[in-house]
């Protein structure tokens, strides 16, 4: 999810100029710019959203929008066009949209009755991708997805991912260029990035040319991967257990649910071997389909977060 990241400095840049002096970056954002993200200040859902926005960095505590919690909810892109709506025209109502692209440009649409991400070749020779996320933040529940991964040629990622950028608790499921015939899958705890703990699912059918439903269940005590309805892996959170620090190194943040499409062979070496070297642009176009997500909160409806008792 790194370079998803890289992703989102990069449109930041496109649309706000850093001003001197302050706590946000090297500029302190004011009444009518209240909302800071990587050193940058503006009004709008890419800089305000909850997912994004760095409360203490911004013009007040209420600048940022407040977080929506997990409500049971499917989005079938089908029936539901509206599921999805660009960043731009998001005002922080996540009754009217229940997934944003998280930048712009976007490179994300509703298309034949899809949720479409797109790889698009830059003047560099570099991809531009994208980033689906969820208006709304879980807390441990189940996370189903009709998928079609993107990566028809080496070098490209696609994720379903479910992650807390600022902590850096994630759960995801990532499909590369280098292999169609499996999904794999990973967790961290605070951005300790341990690729050692990346399992595969089971060969598939082609992750490129075929739906699967792809489903993540997270609980307090474990985290279950599966594939059309057969679990691959189940981590348990008293395996986490790290005696050096004396913490259980198991996800628990709140967190959103995202996709993404990125350009993987552009980046550093380990990165692009196992994206599967670089992007071969004849190959295009690069497309990432969801077509229904479906979220079911563990707690259901409760707008509230839930902490696991010491020693759980």
């Amino acid at each position: 999810m790194k370079s998803a990241l890289t992703l989102l400095a990069a449109a930041l840049a496109l649309c706000s100029s850093p001003a001197a002096g302050g706590k946000c970056g090297t500029q302190e954002c004011g009444i009518d710019t209240p909302c800071c993200v990587k050193g940058y200040c503006n009004r709008n859902a890419m800089y305000c959203a909850p997912f994004t926005c760095e409360r203490e960095n911004s013009h007040a505590p209420d600048s940022c929008w407040q977080t929506a919690h997990c409500v049971d909810a499917t989005a079938d892109f089908a029936a539901n066009p509206g599921a999805f709506a660009p960043i731009g025209a998001y005002r922080g109502d996540p009754g009217k949209a229940q997934y944003v692209s998280q930048f712009e440009p976007s490179n994300a649409r509703v298309l034949a009755g899809e949720l479409q991400l797109e790889l698009v070749r830059q003047p560099d020779g570099k991809g531009f991708g994208a980033v689906a996320i969820g208006t709304r933040a879980v807390q441990y529940g189940t996370v189903t997805a009709v998928v079609r991964s993107g990566c028809t040629s080496g070098g490209v990622v696609s994720s379903l991912i479910i992650r807390n950028d600022k902590i850096g608790d994630e759960i995801d499921m990532e499909f590369v260029g280098a292999d169609t015939a499996t999904v794999q899958s990973n967790y961290y705890w605070h951005n300790e990035l341990n690729y050692t703990k990346m399992v595969k699912s089971p060969p598939l059918a082609d992750t490129t040319k075929a739906f699967h439903t792809y489903q993540i269940d997270w609980t307090p005590d474990h985290i279950t991967w599966q594939v059309d309805g057969a679990p691959f892996r189940t981590v348990k959170r008293a395996e986490t257990w790290d005696p050096a620090s004396g913490t259980f190194k198991y996800p628990e943040a709140e967190s959103y649910v995202s996709f993404s499409i990125w350009d993987g062979g552009s980046g550093a070496k380990g990165t692009a071997d196992w994206a599967g070297g670089a992007v071969q642009w004849g190959k295009a176009p690069f497309v990432l389909a969801v077509k229904s997500v479906a979220v079911s909160c563990m707690y259901k409806g409760n707008a509230t977060t839930y902490t696991p008792p010491p020693g759980a």
